[in-house]
């Protein structure tokens, strides 16, 4: 049998031009479609390991609570864990609440080579200061490029470690700085209350009415207002004007540097603050809450990450992550009544605060 004939116009027939730019142009539109998506779910489960950081630090706190039955001080002056007299030099900074908990989050090695006594220093680069009663100064170079993973958020694209020549990081060490800040108050008081504030750098406002203060032992029986309904730590992962001011002067770990007590005691106690007024005091770790969430334009107390009222802000879509003083995380809407905002970071106003 012969074999089948080709057969003219019978053959595979290709696309056209305009076949293909319409395939082309379906498959732009989905991937328009769905890289939202893609990118919102990311973002939740960014903002899911935001949470967990702080549900991990709301942990620590409580452990080191039932360990001491109190909460770590807020930020320490130069000395206040010395077994003697300290100096008065300002610059011999103490450590925050940042480097109190770290037995409690699993960095014990690092925490068992800090040195706290006299002549050593929690500011970069952490090589302390030769004193008369310590004329070899204990050293915490340890903390030179040393980084907790949940001291970050991961939402964040703010530096992580301070370069050298700011003022993170003016002489170099390679700070960590921090994505979530202390809470040692409101300004103004939610309940009205006056002469209860310290005032520090441009107008900024020290207060001892939150959880994590300067210079001041708290506990769960400070929350008058219940632990539930006062903040302990706030979310500062954000920028201000594109500008970085948060609270990471001189590193991440630095305490505060108020005047010293000559008896070298600590305890709550009312104004007038110990050792007259601030003067040149400046804090790292802890703020007293003046503004909204994610405010853009700086006012007094929050223009330097060295002030006392730096601005609770994150790169979240709508508001921030908070740690309560009972250790749940809740996510604060930018729009958070002002007043309900200050009552959450007061813990003995005894205004009932509804839903937020």
């Amino acid at each position: 049998m012969e074999g089948r004939c080709h057969r003219p116009g019978r053959g595979l027939r290709g696309f056209t031009l305009i076949e293909l730019l319409v395939v082309i142009a379906i498959i732009a539109i989905l991937i328009a479609l769905l890289l939202p998506a893609v990118q919102q779910a990311r973002e939740a489960a960014r903002r899911t390991q935001c949470k967990n950081h702080l549900k991990q630090l709301g942990l620590a706190f409580h452990n080191y609570h039932d360990a001491y039955n109190k909460f770590p001080i807020g930020g320490m002056k130069g000395g206040e864990l010395n077994p003697f007299p300290y100096s008065r030099n300002y610059s011999i900074i103490g450590p925050s609440w940042r480097v109190v908990i770290l037995p409690y989050i699993e960095q014990a090695a690092v925490y068992n080579r800090l040195g706290f006594g006299d002549g050593s220093t929690f500011h970069t680069p952490y090589t302390g200061f030769p004193t008369v009663t310590r004329p070899t100064s204990n050293t915490n170079v340890v903390l030179q490029g040393f980084k907790v993973p949940l001291g970050n958020c991961p939402s964040s694209t703010a530096p992580q470690v301070g370069a050298t020549g700011t003022l993170q990081a003016p002489a170099g060490g390679n700070p960590q700085l921090w994505d979530y800040v202390g809470i040692m108050g409101a300004f103004p008081d939610p309940a009205g209350r006056t002469g209860i504030f310290g005032s520090g750098y441009n107008g900024g406002q020290y207060a001892a009415t939150g959880l994590l203060c300067p210079s001041r032992i708290k506990s769960i029986a400070n929350a008058i207002d219940g632990t539930s309904n006062t903040m302990m730590v706030g979310e500062q992962s954000g920028l201000v004007n594109n500008r970085d001011l948060r609270t990471n002067y001189y590193g991440g770990w630095s305490g505060y540097t108020g005047l010293a007590r000559s008896d070298n005691t600590l305890q709550d106690v009312a104004p007038p603050w110990p050792g007259g007024d601030f003067g040149d005091v400046w804090s790292t770790g802890i703020t007293a809450v003046r503004y909204p969430p994610n405010t853009k334009v700086p006012g007094p107390g929050s223009g330097a990450p060295y002030e006392p009222n730096t601005i609770l802000n994150s790169f979240h879509v709508g508001g921030i992550n908070v740690l309560l003083g009972d250790g749940s995380v809740r996510f604060i809407s930018d729009n958070i009544d002002f007043l309900t905002l200050t009552s959450l970071c007061v813990a003995d106003d005894g205004r009932v605060i509804g839903e937020f």
